[in-house]
This record gives C-alpha cells, structure tokens and sequence, in this order.
C-alpha cells in the first residue's frame, strides 16, 4: 500500500511519518521547495527519540526514513493507493487542490481529507469522483495519537470506507465511525469546551489560570482548556469553531477568542492559582458547554456514545468522555446549567437523554 501526502506540515508530517514507521512508502507533495527536506529533518528527530524510548530499533528508524519519497508532481500523488490532503484549514483552498487532483487520480484511489470540522460533502462536491472521498481526521499530534474520525459523506462509496480502514489498520490507528456533520464527533464538544473557558474568563468569573485548574480538578481532564489553547494557537483554534457557526448561535465563536486570535500570544496559565470563589459556576459552565453539543450528537446519531467517549479519552486526555461526564452529576444541576447557556445564547435546549452506559 501507498500513501500520498498533500501538505507536510504539523499534522500532514504527522500523518506521514507514521504511516513510513509502519512500512508503507509514503509520497510527499508540497507546495513549498523545502516541505520534504523539512519533513524528513523532523522525521529524524521523532525516530531517534523513538529509538532512544525502545518504541523503534536504530535501523527500523532508519529503513522509515528512506520511505518518505518526493512527489514533484500531482501526476504522482494520483498513482497511489490512498491520497490524504492536508492543507490549510478552508474550504476554497481544499476545493482547489482536489481540483487539482482531479486529472491525475487512479481508478481506485481513495481521497480523504483530514479537516477537522469542514463536511466531506462540501468538498467532494462536483467531483466525479466523490464516491472515493471521506474525511480521515487526526488529533495532534498525529503520530502519536491513535484515534481517528472516520467520516462517510452520503456519496462515499463502500470501496472507500474498506481502503481507508485496511490503511488505518496497517498503521494501527483506532477508527470512531463518525456522520458527516459539522465538528464531527469530537470537535463537536471539544471546540464550544474551550470557547465557552474564553467567555467565562471575559467575564470576569475567573482567570485562565483558575479555569484551567477547576477543569483539571472538577472535570478530570489532563490539560485545561487555555493550556490546550496554547498548544492549538488561539486564531487556529478560533478558526475551528468558527467552522461550527451554523449549527446555531451557541456555537458562535466568542470576541474574546477572536481577538486572542488577532493579537497572537499566550495565554498566562502559571500553575500555582488556587480554586475560585467561583467555582462552581465555572464548572457548571464548562459542563454544560460540552453537554450541550453531545446531546446534539445523541440525538442526531452522528457517532456513537460509547465510542465518542472512548475517543475523548484517546484523543483530549479526558479522564472520561462526554455522555461518562454528564452521568456522573445530579440530572436537576445538568438540567440547569444546560438552560442556563441555551437561555444566554437563544440557542435551543437539547433533549437530556443519555445512554444507559453512561
């Protein structure tokens, strides 16, 4: 099996170097001259601290690196088994690229895009091959984290979903079976998560630094959203969100997020503050802005329950996921703190129904 990468940047590299550790040739297009000397320069450097960890013997590092191959051209990309585009994250410049693509595909290559809240359907659409495209979307880091959402469009072919999942197999990723929805399964909560952190701390109820900690010690998630802000970039992130705006005014990405986004720079989340007064309002906020975008998921059976929260956990470093989370708290405060944001933002109230699992 072949891949071929279209964009080797944070998680097209990713997704590259971990495909060759696993054997498979992997072609890499760039339009930037130096994408695969820097690729490869990366590559390097993840190996030999694999090998250093036991992950990877010296020569198995070595062997990987030789698979990450140029393809100067889309002439080339098109004759692999399995295409993944990774470019930036907007609709028009995707269009283009699979336009792009178009002449060159194989009779049987299977194109997946890793967007992370763009529908497949949108951008397959007019496509003559649309029935081979589905979304294949990565956490970061990509070569290291084992989940994958894998979206079906109501074109994609049955052929396409088989291809993908042989190739996610052969590189032991974790699949999450996931409808084509704005978000998916799991940007769906994780990105009103921290958008909601960034309106709590506009409002004075807290700082970064306090909301970071109540999430950790009342949510039990590994890292608290203005951390996990840092590490995504905050006009990134806001970008995402951003990319949720029609599913209804809840999912507005908030000023504050945006100007971040604008002005660059990190968030201040010096450890050593100390819980809130305000606590119990953060959290119940936190709270209801994961519960509502999951049981809008429930309800729309974009995945499911049990392997969404199974996916938050792999991918987000949640202690539990979503449907795990809202179970273990009194119906009435869950009641509460979700009517109280839908009221906010005019935004409709979802069905408080989980699953029995949870």
């Amino acid at each position: 099996m072949t891949l071929a990468m279209i964009g080797s940047g944070l998680m097209g590299g990713g997704i590259a170097l971990d495909a060759a550790r696993h054997g498979l040739d992997v072609l890499i297009y760039d339009a930037r001259p130096d994408g695969l000397p820097r690729l490869k320069e990366r590559a390097a450097g993840v190996y030999a601290r694999w090998a250093k960890n036991g992950r990877m013997t010296s020569e198995a590092a070595d062997a990987a690196l030789t698979r990450l191959l140029p393809a100067p051209t889309l002439a080339e990309v098109g004759k692999a088994d399995i295409v993944i585009e990774a470019v930036f994250e907007d609709l028009s410049v995707k269009r283009a690229v699979f336009a792009e693509l178009a002449p060159h595909l194989g009779a049987d290559t299977v194109v997946a895009t890793n967007t992370s809240a763009l529908r497949v359907a949108a951008l397959a659409e007019g496509f003559d091959f649309a029935d081979r495209v589905l979304g294949l979307h990565y956490f970061s880091p990509a070569e290291v984290c084992p989940l994958v959402e894998v979206v079906r469009a109501a074109r994609t072919g049955d052929a396409a979903i088989t291809g993908a999942m042989n190739f996610l197999t052969a590189t032991r990723r974790t699949a999450l079976a996931c409808a084509d929805t704005p978000g998916f399964a799991i940007n769906r909560f994780f990105c009103p998560y921290y958008n909601e952190a960034t309106r709590i701390a506009a409002d004075g109820l807290a700082t970064p630094e306090q909301i970071d900690l109540v999430a950790r010690e009342r949510l039990g998630v590994a890292a608290g959203p203005f951390t996990v802000l840092n590490l995504i970039g905050p006009r990134v992130a806001g970008h995402a969100m951003a990319n949720l705006g029609p599913l209804g005014p809840f999912y507005a990405v908030t000023p504050a997020l945006i100007a971040k986004g604008k002005a660059g720079g990190l968030y201040d989340v010096a450890e050593g503050a100390s819980l809130p007064a305000t606590a119990d309002a953060v959290e119940d906020r936190l709270l209801a802005a994961i519960a509502i975008p999951a049981l809008e998921l429930l309800a729309e059976r974009v995945a499911d329950p049990q392997e969404t929260d199974r996916g938050a956990v792999m991918a987000l470093k949640f202690k539990q996921g979503p449907y795990a989370l809202m179970g273990g708290y009194p119906l009435a405060r869950l009641e509460a703190a979700v009517a109280s944001l839908c009221a906010r933002d005019g935004h409709k109230a979802p069905l408080i129904a989980l699953p029995a699992a949870a």
